[in-house]
């Protein structure tokens, strides 16, 4: 008898111990990745083999059996075992918490209660949850084709049906015969006649076959060569190398990556695209359909579970050799990776806020060490930590400094909001750029308003006491919404209807507050000639929304596409000249180290937008301060005068990148109990500080929503060039099982 480990596959924080089972004689052939059911606390669950157990265990007797295998193959080879045991070190979770990122949907199975008649529970059925797409496929037989020779003039349908199968040189589909005039009635008696066989096949299902374009190339320039040249020859030589590609908004850097993935395809290898967002998932694939048609898999957060698995599937088996999708992309599974592309690689959306908090950026450059292969990290704006990594040359820096068209960037106009206020302009649009916006539409050219706000009005408060009105289960304002005419929870999805009354003081002057992109369309679209559309979480909630969204404002229909940052990122629309964005600076004020670079790529972002065709662009940004530094900068569109201010800043501090952060996180519906165990972690770590240099631990401090979904959060922050020595200190401590104790390796938002 065979013992193996097993991590098990539940979404438990602190279940960080793999268990022994035995292996019953008709599982002898598995070992290392396979998945498996096992008994596990009086229940049936999925769990991952990592490894072999030894025969000389005690009381071999008491060991419970594996029960059942899933697949007809390891899902886990040699190399993604290895990524998901760094990725569980690095980040501080359960090696089956790292695995379950593997999965589609992080579960091959479902669990379904039975019941008996009297209520009481008798067991659970287990379901596939990954389920395979199938279709009926029909072949002759040899007494159909006897049949067929012999011939019988009572049964037209079935004889029609036989010489249609024997003249096919392959297996046809019940919906091919169907198109023939075959009906399923007919092909059940040929079945039953044994005149043909029926086979079950497996239909990959693909959101984006039929999206497809013709191929747009350009003669590369020499700054796009030189890029090219590079990293094609470090693809060649199957040499693990991280390449920054700098390049200023419409500088071609999809170009680059079109003739950097041919350039893999050629020497037989697979290629990964990461993207930050949904929405810039199609824009990207109909660049690649049109260059690679056919050999292209599409993941995103809208596919489901089994639409997931059908994608990974063909990653796997080598049927496509490209897969371009989000975040959880740098997971799939593949055998033969070549080439590594992360899109807009500054952006905070590759870092998973829920555990395991993991940064798809540094996945990914673990995955392609292992297969020893570039990684391009392509950005108009670069996070702070990758410019310093090309700058210290731990990254080979590229850059393209112009767009290829020879046009300039566009025009960048800072119009100060207060001065708006003192002459009583009280709209939330500037009457610089009101006018803009007129013009635009007047000259059949597009515009782009950015308002990182979503919803009608951002509160509602009471004007006689103050009161706003926030959500029972979090501490977070409601945000009122015109669809529905109700007030909604950005955090639990709570909906509240609008009160009579002020809930503290009874008062009826209730008055909405601020602006969100339903009221600022609104107010867009009461000017002259304007056709205005919105693209925010709201209005892109159904599959392929983003998509449609794009399509309707490519097509001319609308001529301004308003919407959340969402509408900032890496759109190439030719006809856009005109870009706003209201409240420029409010991210400023977020009390946050990074506020300064996510406000200076936001804007720089959005400007890109503008005067990508042939006509120059114009750029308005509206702010409160026009005086800050980050706004006359993104202006400039200066992203390295900024880097170089930014590093000498947090070199002062010592911030990231001259020390690491890490964030515990203490959960608890009793807010007394939560900052108690925050101090208790709080007073450990400053024990372990003690003795170490530039070290520091601060709080505990209430998170900037302090209370989501009735559990209260409170922070722990450590800041040190020597993190590990803390991630192993809390490893190795009772606080690491706690329940309700949460880490975050290199966090993003640090409050």
């Amino acid at each position: 008898m065979r013992y193996i480990n097993v991590a098990i596959n539940l979404p438990v924080k602190n279940l960080f111990r793999q268990f022994t089972y035995a292996l019953p004689p008709q599982f002898d052939y598995i070992g290392a990745g396979w998945r498996v059911i096992v008994p596990f606390a009086r229940k049936t669950a999925e769990g991952f083999v990592v490894g072999e157990a030894g025969t000389n265990l005690p009381q071999p007797e008491n060991y419970k059996e594996v029960q059942d295998v899933i697949g007809a193959e390891p899902w886990f080879d040699e190399e993604m075992l290895e990524a998901a045991r760094w990725l569980a070190g690095y980040y501080m979770c359960p090696l089956a918490e790292a695995m379950r990122l593997f999965i589609p949907g992080k579960s091959s199975i479902k669990r379904h209660a039975v019941y008996g008649d009297d209520g009481k529970l008798l067991y659970y059925e287990l379901e596939n949850r990954l389920k395979e797409k199938t279709q009926s496929c029909y072949a002759i037989t040899e007494s159909g084709r006897q049949a067929l020779a012999a011939g019988n003039n009572r049964a037209k349908a079935q004889m029609a049906a036989l010489e249609i199968l024997n003249g096919a040189a392959r297996e046809l589909t019940a919906k091919e015969l169907e198109a023939e005039g075959i009906s399923a009635a007919v092909l059940r008696t040929l079945v039953q006649k044994d005149w043909c066989s029926r086979s079950e096949q497996r239909v990959l299902r693909d959101s984006y076959a039929a999206k497809s374009s013709v191929k747009q190339s350009f003669n590369l320039t020499d700054e796009q060569q030189n890029a090219v040249d590079a990293v094609s020859k470090a693809i060649r030589e199957k040499r693990q190398e991280p390449f920054l590609l700098q390049g200023v908004t419409g500088s071609g850097k999809t170009e680059v990556y079109l003739n950097l993935t041919a350039a893999a395809l050629a020497e037989g290898r697979q290629v990964l695209v990461l993207v930050p967002e949904i929405a810039l998932t199609a824009q990207i694939v109909k660049r690649y359909q049109s260059w690679f048609k056919g050999n292209i898999a599409v993941v995103h957060s809208k596919l489901s579970a089994s639409e997931r698995a059908d994608v990974f599937y063909k990653i796997r088996t080598g049927e496509a050799q490209i897969l371009i999708g989000v975040r959880s992309a740098v997971f799939a599974p593949f055998s033969n990776l070549g080439l590594v592309i992360i899109d807009e690689e500054h952006d905070q959306s590759y870092k998973q806020e829920e555990r395991p908090c993991y940064h798809a950026r540094e996945v990914a450059l673990h995955r392609a060490a292992y297969f020893g292969v570039p990684v391009v990290l392509g950005s108009a704006t670069p996070s702070i930590e990758s410019y310093y990594d090309a700058i210290m040359k731990r990254y080979t820096h590229l850059r393209l400094t112009g767009r290829p068209n020879g046009q300039p960037l566009p025009k960048v106009q800072i119009v100060d909001m207060r001065k708006e206020l003192q002459e009583k302009n009280f709209s939330v649009l500037s009457r610089t750029l009101q006018q803009e916006l007129v013009r635009t539409a007047a000259a059949g050219e597009q515009a782009i308003v950015l308002l990182n706000r979503r919803g009608y009005s951002t509160f509602v408060m009471c004007r006689d006491c103050g009161e706003t009105i926030t959500c029972p289960h979090c501490a977070v304002a409601l945000v009122y919404h015109e669809a529905g005419k109700a007030m909604r929870c950005h955090y639990c999805g709570n909906t509240m209807p609008i009160p009579d009354e002020c809930p503290k003081c009874h008062s009826k002057r209730i008055k909405f507050f601020g602006t969100g992109t339903q009221k600022a369309q609104e107010q867009i679209a009461a000017l002259p000639e304007v056709k205005v559309l919105r693209m925010d979480q709201d209005s892109t909630l159904r599959k392929f929304a983003h998509e449609e969204i794009l399509s309707e404002f490519g097509s001319g229909k609308y001529n301004v596409l308003i919407g959340t940052q969402i509408v900032a990122k890496g759109h190439d629309i030719p006809n856009v000249t005109l870009v706003g964005v209201l409240s420029a600076d409010s991210a400023l004020n977020m009390p946050d180290f990074r506020a300064s670079e996510r406000a200076f790529s936001l804007l720089t972002q959005a400007a890109g937008r503008a005067g990508r065709g042939d006509k120059p662009g114009h750029v308005i940004l509206q702010v409160y301060d026009a005086d800050n530094r980050t706004v006359q900068l993104a202006a400039a569109q200066d992203y390295d005068t900024f880097a170089q201010e930014e590093l000498e800043r947090r070199r002062e501090l010592n911030y990231p990148p001259y020390a690491a952060f890490l964030k515990i996180t203490v959960w608890d519906k009793d807010e007394a109990r939560a900052n108690a165990t925050a101090q208790e972690l709080a007073d450990f770590l400053q024990n372990v500080a003690k003795d170490m240099d530039g070290a520091e631990v601060y709080g505990p401090f209430a998170g900037i929503i302090g209370k989501v979904r009735d559990l209260y959060r409170v922070n722990v922050l450590v800041k040190s060039a020597e993190i590990g020595v803390f991630k192993q200190a809390l490893w190795d401590s009772p606080y690491r099982d706690m329940k309700n104790v949460y880490f975050d390796v290199d966090p993003f938002n640090v409050l």
